[in-house]
């Protein structure tokens, strides 16, 4: 059972040196892949069943064995160890000790260059459900919050200066159709994903495995790859992973800034939950968003994944070279990042404790309402260009004066230019300005609340995706 096993070194006059076998083993740092490999087993061994190297009960015997090898290391009471190279040769060693000389068959028509594409492929295909469903609890988060707050008003910004009034809802559903995007970018990655790279063995294909299109159905891929060389040779599906995870890395962090933002002291517009908040060492007083503050981050780790592996790609020949092994390290970071961060962050939205009153009062500050005059003088068919020059006459005045454009008394308006008159006090309000943005993908409460049902329905449908994972 503990005799360490090598896929290779018939040819070798003496063993490994032990400088070279720390630098190359990585049976621990990917024993995560180990179902994977099992699963890629239970295919082969199928195989070389239809191929008539195993008989019915040799294959019988295979497939319980490492059925019992999954189980035992899936209750943890088996795992690879410091004398196993890889998981594959784990795998295997636990399998000969078992089972002879029939566990030693397995390894006819195969290669680790195959195997292991296999298995990463397979075990981020897994994890693209898993995370897409831990996205999805964000995403009904940001929904809810949005439908409640539909009709509040709050600033909106460019630049990070005050611009026009917004609801708030529609601003919290700008976030959420970035995050769906990032949602549909992982159905995108599936579907380009849904090749099996199994049968292509180093990189000629086997001579003995024939019926890639079998293993491909037995492991849920639509089929087998096209190339063989190509198969093992590539890893673009692992970069383009990568980018997902960093793209919706980066649209959190952006999420995440604004929730600082909002939970200062200076904005103001949002409270946070006592459960999704710490505190400081020395100033008792503090309540930090912390979620928010690691999420930003953690995105530049993700970033950071991406830039490694197309380094590591952009300049390999084909087919097969070590330097692919670097695709590991990074996907499973990613993962590790993604599986943390959403959680937490879908129970910082679901909890916050948004302040509608103290956003309303901020909304019209900085004259945010000015563009609501332009429009006032446009409709009543004072070409824009003047109707700007106008308005900004109209705010010059009222901050030399001190004054806010909504207390103007008409005869000042009209002092400022006679095209301005007092029905344009009419629409110097939050709320007719909110209103008057009402065609699709307003800011009008209707249209948002028209957006958050549309956005319903998708996210159903996407929830419908993420499958066994979410329940």
């Amino acid at each position: 059972m503990n005799e360490p096993v090598r896929l290779w070194g018939g040819r070798f006059r003496k063993p490994p040196d032990p400088r070279m076998m720390r630098l190359s083993s990585a049976a621990s740092a990917h024993a995560r892949l180990v179902p994977q490999d099992i699963a890629g087993g239970k295919a082969h061994a199928a195989e070389l069943e239809r191929a008539g190297l195993l008989s019915q009960e040799e294959y019988q015997t295979i497939l319980a064995t490492l059925d019992a090898i999954a189980a035992e290391f899936d209750a943890g009471r088996l795992s690879p160890g410091a004398e196993d190279e890889d998981v594959h040769s784990f795998v295997e060693r636990v399998l000969t000790a078992r089972i002879g000389a029939t566990g030693a068959k397995l390894r006819a028509g195969r290669s680790r260059n195959d195997q292991a594409a296999n298995n990463l492929k397979l075990y981020l295909r897994q994890q693209a459900r898993l995370i897409g469903a831990m996205l999805a609890e964000l995403l009904d988060a940001l929904a809810t919050q949005a439908q409640a707050h539909a009709g509040s008003v709050c600033p909106g910004f460019t630049h990070l200066q005050s611009a026009q009034p917004v609801t708030f809802g529609h601003w919290l559903m700008a976030h959420a159709q970035a995050l769906s995007r990032d949602a549909t970018r992982l159905q995108d990655w599936d579907a380009r994903s849904a090749l099996s790279p199994l049968g292509a063995a180093a990189l000629a294909g086997s001579a003995i495995a024939l019926r890639p299109d079998l293993s491909a159905k037995a492991l849920g891929y639509d089929g087998p790859c096209e190339n063989s060389v190509d198969a093992v040779g590539s890893r673009d599906h692992v970069a383009e992973f990568l980018f997902v995870a960093a793209m919706l890395a980066t649209n959190l962090s952006r999420l995440a800034e604004e929730v600082t933002l909002w939970t200062s002291r200076q904005f103001g517009w949002v409270a946070l939950d006592d459960g999704f908040a710490t505190g400081s060492s020395i100033m008792p007083q503090k309540k930090n968003p912390d979620i928010a503050e690691i999420a930003r981050g953690r995105a530049a780790r993700l970033t950071g994944n991406l830039m490694a592996m197309l380094g590591a790609l952009k300049g390999l020949p084909l087919a097969y070279n070590r330097d692919l092994a670097e695709d590991k390290p990074a996907a499973f970071d990613a993962v590790d990042v993604l599986s943390q961060v959403l959680p937490a962050f879908a129970g910082l939205i679901e909890t916050m404790q948004p302040q509608p009153e103290i956003m309303r009062a901020q909304a019209g500050a900085g004259f945010a309402l000015a563009t609501e005059v332009a429009d006032h003088l446009a409709r009543n068919g004072v070409p824009f260009a003047q109707a700007h020059e106008i308005t900004g006459a109209l705010i010059r005045y009222c901050e030399e004066m001190g004054r806010e454009m909504e207390a103007l008394e008409p005869v000042e308006l009209r002092a400022i230019d006679p095209r301005l008159d007092e029905s344009v006090l009419a629409v110097l309000t939050l709320d007719a300005a909110v209103a008057a943005r009402s065609g699709h993908g307003g800011t009008a409460p209707d249209r948002v609340r028209e957006q958050i049902a549309r956005y319903r329905d998708w996210l159903a449908a996407f929830e419908g995706w993420t499958g066994e994972a979410r329940r």
